[in-house]
């Protein structure tokens, strides 16, 4: 009977694990610090940066990081939550093109100091509601190192296409809440 609770345990743990894999590549280990940034001033960026303080992480978080930000910081760890505020680009006096632009000047500067580069989307469905939703996704997702993203955001496999498809690692958390734990739990 023993045997069989472990064998069982070690089932159900080993098909967890695997069921946040997706398709994509091997998951790398997330260090911290963690500088995290939004493509389209959602308020996702401070969702990741709580849900990860509260697992162990230090993290930052800026709407309007820069590569020149960058300089003389030792963060280990870029998240860049994609999905667009209207309301908050027109706050910050931005739009999606300049956001874009911006975000892929730091995602260069970040890989030119060895970070790891993660483009997360996390706010569900609600921040895939327009084109702007899109260009911020396509604009980020598809050309950082990992994805981070949440069950109801890739309800029709959005992400996990990009991982296929671009040999990307994805890893898939409940919600935002499960943020933190899930990059916590890439530690070996």
């Amino acid at each position: 009977m023993r045997r069989f609770l472990i064998l069982a345990t070690m089932i159900i743990v080993g098909c967890s694990a695997l069921a946040g894999m997706g398709f994509g590549a091997e998951i790398p280990v997330v260090e911290g610090p963690l500088m995290v940034t939004t493509c389209g001033q959602s308020p996702g960026a401070v969702m990741v940066k709580m849900s990860a303080m509260a697992a162990g992480f230090t993290a930052e978080h800026n709407n309007d990081l820069t590569a020149a930000d960058l300089e003389g910081k030792e963060y280990k760890t870029l998240i860049i939550t994609t999905g667009t505020s209207m309301k908050g680009m027109g706050a910050a006096g931005t739009d999606v093109k300049k956001e874009i632009e911006r975000c892929t000047a730091l995602m260069e500067a970040a890989r030119e100091k060895g970070m790891l580069v993660i483009g997360a989307h996390i706010e569900g469905m609600a921040r895939r509601a327009d084109q702007a939703d899109q260009d911020s996704i396509e604009g980020i997702v598809p050309h950082s190192d990992m994805i981070l993203v949440v069950e109801g955001s890739n309800s029709d496999g959005l992400f996990s296409g990009y991982a296929k498809d671009k040999d990307l690692p994805i890893l898939i958390v409940k919600d935002a809440l499960g943020i933190g734990q899930g990059l916590a739990g890439t530690k070996p």
